[in-house]
């Protein structure tokens, strides 16, 4: 009995210790977490989108950062003939080099509703470097050349599109070739690309159809002297409207704007100003524009545009006026365009320019060394053309070697003083240019 009692107390100690270690065990095991929540693909809008989590919406996050360094020469000249005088003068300072770099950052947002897709997005810009070329003093109409340094944050897109509308910071419903082919942070001259606050709507027709109707805020088109020294600002923005084509072959896009001409503030000469009324209230401008896709090789681009009254849509704000010295608006053209070709998947080549001239003007102008001032009878023509190549060594990065020449020139006729002039500015850049995109 007394053995039987001994094992017994002995299984009932083993169980119990069994029974201890399998809780104390049960205690170390982990609990059971909740499942985790991943960022799942958005295959709707393409690659790149991802559902923000707990939301319907698709996200995309991109960027890039382009490091641009340059070489510049320009060289100014003027001219007075008259029977008595002939007068000329040069400026011809050194070239200079320079560093410029950009970086860019891009959201894309987009929801599928009931009435379409609901779209956001947003591209800001940060710039730093210097700055250094061709510009216009508008204040006195002569030729001046930006040489500062370059640290700035700006907005170039944010806008919503909803139901066939555009609201926000876009591209004018005007423009089409905007300068492509261009390479580098500093773009060429003499076109039409704006970006600015709008409010658009867009009719899409189907097969490639589509037509745009759209108010444009024409601070964006024009410079701030002409805005608020001469015109008195904005009472009423632009009007613009487009009729497009996107298919297979190419596009081709038809537009026109009209923009609303304020009274004309002349400056007396002893500095005070009168409020006057400009012999024209409307200003308007037309484009046309083609762009040939060959065998995905080869791109394009023919454009031509005709405004008066809205030089801005130009690509010459503060270049020419929007009227001229005896109120009458000032008109003018430009031809521009592109050819790109990849000679292999990761090389190409460019060839793009504009030229762009004025009909004639009344402007006043001052030769103070010959203490000479009078009102002449003006144009202006510039043209600016460049060439580049380009090299994709592997996805995202373009390596880039460009050369421009620009030449812009005001000439014309002083008949009180019997007298011809003329101012011309040549500007020579070589651009190279490293872009990395993301």
């Amino acid at each position: 009995m007394k053995l039987k009692t001994v094992i017994k107390n002995v299984l009932l100690g083993s169980v119990a210790g069994l029974a201890m270690v399998g809780t104390a065990a049960a205690a170390d095991l982990p609990v059971k977490a909740k499942a985790a929540e991943y960022v799942k693909i958005c295959s709707t809008y393409g690659a790149g989108f991802y559902y923000i989590p707990g939301t319907d919406t698709c996200l995309k996050v991109g960027g890039y950062v382009t490091a641009d360094t340059y070489y510049t020469d320009i060289d100014a000249k003027s001219r007075y003939t008259s029977p008595d005088v002939l007068f000329r003068a040069s400026d011809d300072p050194d070239g200079q080099s320079y560093f410029l770099t950009r970086v860019g950052v891009q959201l894309d947002a987009r929801t599928q509703t009931e009435y379409g897709t609901l779209r956001s997005y947003f591209e800001g810009r940060f710039n730093a470097g210097e700055d250094y070329g061709f510009g216009q003093e508008i204040e006195t109409g002569d030729f001046s050349f930006s040489d500062g340094s370059v640290n700035s944050a700006s907005l170039k897109y944010g806008y919503i599109q909803f139901a066939g509308f555009t609201f926000g910071r876009a591209t004018s419903a005007f423009d089409f070739w905007a300068g492509d082919g261009w390479q580098g942070i500093q773009p060429g001259s003499f076109y039409s690309d704006s970006t600015l606050n709008v409010i658009q709507y867009t009719a899409d027709f189907g097969n490639g159809f589509s037509a745009t109707i759209a108010l444009e805020d024409s601070y964006g088109r024009e410079d701030e002297y002409a805005n608020f020294v001469e015109l008195q600002g904005q009472q009423v923005p632009d009007i613009v409207a487009n009729i497009a084509y996107e298919g297979t072959w190419g596009a081709f896009k038809v537009s026109g704007a009209w923009h609303q001409i304020g009274d004309w503030n002349p400056l007396l000469e002893n500095g005070d100003q009168l409020v006057g009324y400009s012999n024209d209230d409307s200003g308007w401008a037309v484009l046309a524009g083609v762009r040939f896709d060959f065998a995905e090789t080869t791109t394009l681009y023919v454009e031509g545009a005709y405004a008066s009254g809205a030089p801005g849509y130009l690509g010459l704000a503060g270049t020419v006026p929007v009227v001229d010295l005896s109120g009458n608006a000032v008109s003018g053209w430009y031809v521009g365009g592109a050819l790109i070709h990849y000679w292999t998947p990761s090389v190409f080549t460019g060839v793009v320019g504009s030229y762009t001239q004025t009909d004639n003007f009344q402007t006043s102008y001052s030769y103070d060394d010959l203490e000479v001032d009078g009102v002449a009878s003006t144009d202006f023509t510039g043209y600016n053309v460049g060439v580049n190549i380009g090299w994709v060594p592997v996805k995202g990065l373009t390596l880039v070697l460009q050369y421009d020449y620009l030449s812009a020139e005001y000439a014309g006729t002083d008949y009180i003083n019997a007298a011809a002039l003329s101012t011309e500015v040549t500007q020579n850049r070589v651009t190279f240019s490293a872009k990395r995109s993301f």
